[in-house]
Formats: structure tokens, sequence, C-alpha cells
């Protein structure tokens, strides 16, 4: 995989936030380049892994300072996203490389955990700072579904790919995507409640958007792809949760698969979608299909 590219347009306006994130792509660049391309001894990815916390939790702290100095309103959900970071997927991270001896896939997930992050905090997150995109949301009446869509799905996707995107309106089983891959995020509350999302994509658009993610040209989907998405998934499940008013950590990942086009078809048939809604990106179309499952 080439080295995931700084992009420009990750750039919010803050002298002193855009070099701290220059400064944590290219530490990661640099461990891809070490562990992952080069085959390097396990000490030097060690090392880097530990630059990168060290950094990225000063880098946090210094956010946060800047965010009250100016009064930003908000900064307590900023904040709330950085401490998942620190307290729970760093930690969790750390705990499955060193359990697993810091193994090829332990430091692709890391690798793509970390990129994906950035990635959606920086054009989500990161941005309303400076006002690129609204800080809070308010919600639409629920029969104002345009609106919905636009404001949970819509604007969030624009800012992560950096590409127009426009809602079709419903999907059906009787419409097609050629050349459909199915991917499939499974999410759990405490409760049992599932919430289910499925993107119905082309395998070519697929790694072509998952390229326009990262300013890279992909000829596959990758391991390190595979972590990063399923991480800027989480990112818009935070964001969509907290526009509803719900608590954001409610939900955690439980299961994250492609799906063949059969098995596609009965989880439609067992659990039809709640939404079933059909884009349109630079000529290719494709679907996202969200299900709340209640506990059993």
């Amino acid at each position: 995989m080439h080295q995931i590219q700084w992009q420009d347009r990750f750039n919010i306006g803050v002298d002193a936030i855009d070099e701290a994130h220059r400064k944590l792509f290219s530490i990661v660049q640099k461990i891809m380049e070490l562990y992952v391309e080069q085959h390097k001894n396990k000490f030097a990815c060690v090392e880097g892994i530990k630059y990168f916390k060290s950094y990225a939790l000063k880098h946090f702290t210094e956010e946060e300072a800047y965010m009250r100095e100016i009064g930003y309103s908000g900064y307590l959900a900023h904040k709330r996203a950085h401490d998942r970071m620190r307290r729970e997927t760093l930690p969790a991270l750390e705990r499955e490389l060193y359990s697993t001896n810091f193994s090829a896939e332990a430091v692709q997930q890391f690798i793509g955990v970390c990129t994906g992050w950035l990635t959606g905090h920086i054009m989500i997150e990161d941005r309303a700072i400076t006002g690129k995109i609204a800080s809070e949301l308010t919600l639409p009446a629920p029969d104002d579904e345009l609106s919905l869509i636009r404001a949970v799905i819509l604007c969030p996707l624009q800012e992560i790919l950096g590409i127009p995107i426009q809602y079709l309106g419903h999907f059906s089983a009787q419409d097609t995507i050629s050349d459909a891959q199915y991917y499939e995020l499974t999410y759990l509350d405490q409760w049992g409640s599932k919430l289910q999302f499925i993107l119905i994509i082309g395998e070519q658009p697929l790694i072509q958007a998952a390229g326009l993610m990262f300013g890279i040209e992909l000829n596959a989907i990758n391991e390190i792809t595979r972590f990063a998405i399923q991480e800027i998934a989480q990112s818009l499940i935070h964001r969509a949760a907290a526009c509803f008013g719900e608590e954001p950590n409610a939900y955690r990942l439980v299961e994250d698969h492609f799906l063949k086009a059969a098995e596609c078809s009965q989880e439609f048939r067992e659990h039809p979608p709640q939404y079933s809604l059909l884009f349109s990106a630079e000529q290719t179309c494709f679907v996202l299909c969200i299900n709340q499952v209640p506990a059993a």
C-alpha cells in the first residue's frame, strides 16, 4: 500500500493544530513504511507506536486548551471524543499489539484505526472548531426525511470524501448496483438492541472512495483500509447519535464483514431495513441501509 497522504483539505486554518495533524499523519506513515512495507524489526514499530501515542495525547491537551481559550461552544463534546481515544481506543490497540507480540494484523489494525480516526475526527470535529462545518446540528422534524438524511449522513460523508454526494431516493430490492459489494457493520447496545449498517457499492467505486479518503491510489481494499473505513463509520455513528440526543457510546461494534448477495437478500427478508438510501457520487451510485433491531 502506498503511503497515506496528507491532504490540504485537512487543514482547519489554525497553524499549530494543522502542524500537529500533519505530524500525526507522518508518524503513522513512518510506522507503515518501516513495519509493513520494509518489514523492519519489531523495535522500530514499538518506538513508532509509543511516539504516536505520546504525541497524540500532547496534541489533545493543546487542542483542548485552544478550544477553551476561544470559548468554543462544542468543547465538551469534542473533549469526549478525545477521551474515548485516550481511555478506550489507544489502550485497546496497545493490548492487542502486546498480546500478539506485534503481529502483522495487530500493526495493520493500529495503522488503519489511527488513520481512520484522524481522518474522521479532523474532517468532522476539528473543522467545526473554526466554523468550517457546524459544531452542533439542529435535528429537523422526523417527517422532514430529506433534511434528516442531509444532516446525519450526506454532509458528513461529503466532508470526509471531499466530493459532492447527491441523495437520489429510496433503494428497493428491484434496483441493482453493478458489481455490488455488501459490507455490513453490526453494533450492539447494553440491552441487546442491534444497529446494523449495510453499504452496497461496486468494488471499484469502493476502492476509489477509500483512495479519496486517504489521498492515495488503491488497487484493492486491504486490512489497513478496512480498519480505517470501520473507524470512520464509527465516527459517523457517534455524530448521528449526538444529533438524535442519544448517548454516542451506547453502541459498540461487534462484527463487520463482507456479505454475499444471497446473504444480503436473506438479511433484508428477515429484517427489512428502516432506511435504504440511494446516493450518487462522481458518476457512480451506492446504497446505505440502516436498521435498528430491538433486543429479543
